[in-house]
């Protein structure tokens, strides 16, 4: 996926290619990590609500990233620490929700 996203809701999987295509390199292995741990715990378990939060959470930050804006700088530091609450407050999009309407 190398267009901007425009007009529609992402899939999962576009949201995981977005983010690695604008997340800096340096950041690039941290998701990854994160991505594989977390799939890891979905397939173990059955719940895939934490494999949706860091799709979701690493998705902004790409947005961020390749965006900018006035509190960039703020933005990056708490993604750096991790505190993604902060960054992105309120629910993530239901993995659920999404399984479900890729399966019909």
């Amino acid at each position: 996926m190398t267009a901007e996203p425009t007009g529609h809701e992402l899939t999962i999987g576009e949201r995981v290619e977005y983010a690695r295509e604008h997340l800096p390199s340096e950041q690039r292995e941290l998701y990854e990590q994160a991505l594989r741990e977390a799939t890891e715990q979905a397939l173990a378990s059955g719940d895939y609500g934490l494999l949706g939060d860091v799709v979701e959470q690493w998705y902004r930050a790409a947005f961020i990233e390749h965006h900018g804006g006035e509190d960039w700088q703020r933005t990056r530091r708490l993604v750096d620490q991790g505190r993604w609450d902060e960054l992105a407050p309120g629910p993530a999009r239901d993995v659920d929700e999404v399984i479900q309407e890729l399966l019909h």
